[in-house]
């Protein structure tokens, strides 16, 4: 049922507009609220309506203007509000006559209220009078569209969809680039085989969401935002009107549509500071530096600082997905979970290779592991092979950076072969691995690993004695004849034999401090020559 328009001068912004003619009316019937933005809104009207303008579009046609009152109140419209100070100094004379004429009222709308703070609160009052059935479908389109072309934001669109479909509802968003927050209503987040159902489907469904509050499951009817095959939010009704069912999907469809073209703009604008910042990142990289304030200067609009003792990581996946789409959910997924950790991680994806600036400063090495360790479980539910994230040393200035880029590249490509259970490797964790990286004379290191233990690798090749993998063993054992024989289920005199076919060959003793340093780096030699193209 309709409300009255003295009933609606108590609701939201109409609450401060002032009834300057026509106060005969008030007892009008209001069913709708609408705008007035071309010049024959007059056309479109059906009856029973608040309409709001600035005139705007008659501002200059005065005939247009001196019928106005005269058509709207043969056509059954309920009031009109006026919002002067733009486009007009005041409501025009002719209008407040013919308005007093007829016992049509008009409204003045003051300076600080917006169109939608009396249209929302309005319509929502009125559709909480009735329940929305089909004949309404067509004054629930174009409420939602007011909020659309009011720029009304999500907010007024979660509260207005509860009014229209009785139910409480949520808006959420799986992307970066547009924070939803919502009420605590005690649903747990969509998990991955519905999101995989919603991203199939494509319309609004029923589904089953777990309460958490409740702990039970509740029906619900859930419209995935999809965008280029990809789902990045959804709204849901909490609850099912199943009476109604098929007018509440037509409304989340449309109000889906609404989403959609927010999640499209916001995309466009996020894409557009992420290829800026991605230039940011090769400049600091690779370019070189001639005033170093500037780099500074530019690096503040992503909340660069050096102050904060970057820590340079970078991500590498073992069978990743070629192309720009794959990095940029994966970019995505990375500045949802960082922003959760530590919102002034700084995130680049340069020539198809994606980079974190991690701020240290004042963290705690176990603080430091412990983000890191959610960033990577985060990659590896995101990708289809493994993950290793190399991590360099805390820099100071700019050139520490560049240095860091080289240190968590060299974490990596070392690091995932010679630490194959591990999927984080620190720079400063590589040890005597990172001198052997840094000698440019690769024929000398050549000739020390043949000289240590190349003849034990030729002699492996044609025995089963396992020499390598026995010496290997002894020293991570700390030289323990005991621990080495029951970790290789071997005697301990079948241990003591190998050794001593070990100085047989090599001419290197074990129990020779310097002979068994020998023996040390050409081991390390020997797991540094299978990483290193150098050695092919």
């Amino acid at each position: 049922m309709a409300i009255t328009l003295k009933q609606a001068l108590k609701i939201g912004g109409l609450k401060h507009c002032e009834v300057v003619a026509g106060g005969e009316g008030l007892d009008r019937p209001l069913d709708y609220v609408t705008i007035m933005e071309v010049p024959d809104i007059v056309r479109w009207l059906k009856g029973k309506e608040l309409l709001l303008t600035s005139l705007y579009p008659i501002k200059d046609d005065k005939e247009a203007v001196d019928n106005l009152v005269r058509e709207l109140h043969d056509k059954g419209t309920s009031a009109l509000a006026i919002k002067p100070h733009r486009f007009i100094e005041e409501i025009p004379d002719v209008i407040l006559d013919e308005a007093n004429k007829y016992g049509f009222p008009i409204l003045a709308i003051p300076e600080h209220i917006s169109y939608l703070d009396i249209l929302s609160p309005v319509m929502n009052v009125i559709f909480d009078e009735r329940v929305v059935i089909q004949e309404d479908l067509e004054l629930a389109y174009r409420l939602l569209d007011e909020i659309k072309n009011s720029k009304g934001g999500i907010r007024q669109l979660t509260e207005t969809l509860a009014h229209l479909m009785k139910h409480e509802i949520r808006i959420e968003s799986f992307v970066p680039y547009l924070n939803i927050p919502f009420d605590q209503d005690g649903l747990a987040p969509l998990n991955g085989n519905q999101k995989k159902e919603l991203e199939l489907i494509q319309r609004p469904v029923r589904m089953t969401r777990w309460n958490e509050d409740t702990n039970e499951y509740q029906e619900c009817l859930i419209a995935p935002v999809i965008i280029e095959g990809q789902m990045l939010g959804a709204i849901t009704s909490i609850g099912i009107a199943a009476d109604f069912l098929e007018v509440d999907l037509a409304i989340l469809e449309r109000a889906n549509t609404i989403l959609s073209l927010e999640f499209m703009r916001k995309k466009a604008a996020y894409e557009l500071e992420q290829q800026y910042k991605s230039h940011f990142f090769k400049d600091l990289l690779f370019s070189k530096i001639q005033y170093e304030a500037a780099m500074l200067e530019k690096g503040k609009m992503y909340g660069f600082d050096v102050e904060k003792r970057y820590i340079f990581t970078t991500v590498e996946f073992t069978n990743r997905e070629k192309g720009i789409t794959f990095i940029s959910d994966i970019v995505n997924r990375l500045e949802l979970i960082c922003a959760h950790i530590d919102e002034d991680i700084i995130i680049g994806a340069v020539q198809n290779g994606l980079y974190l600036l991690y701020p240290s400063a004042g963290k705690k090495p176990e603080r430091i592991d412990a983000d890191l360790q959610s960033i990577l479980s985060e990659m590896q539910s995101a990708a289809a092979g493994d993950v290793y994230i190399g991590v360099s040393r805390a820099t100071k200035d700019i050139g520490e950076i560049r240095d860091g880029y080289e240190q968590a590249q060299q974490a990596v490509i070392l690091g995932r072969n010679l630490y194959q259970s591990r999927h984080i490797i620190y720079y400063e964790e590589l040890g005597f691995y990172r001198l052997l990286a840094e000698i440019d004379n690769i024929n000398e290191i050549k000739k020390f690993y043949n000289e240590s233990i190349g003849s034990l690798i030729e002699y492996d090749k044609t025995h089963d004695l396992e020499l390598v993998h026995s010496l290997t063993t002894y020293f991570q054992n700390n030289e323990s004849l005991s621990k080495t024989a029951n970790e290789l289920y071997v005697h301990i005199n079948t241990m003591k034999y190998r050794l001593q076919r070990i100085k047989t060959i090599t001419n290197l003793d074990v129990k020779n401090t310097e002979d068994k340093l020998n023996l040390h780096i050409g081991l390390k030699i020997h797991n540094f020559s299978k990483n290193d193209y150098r050695f092919r």
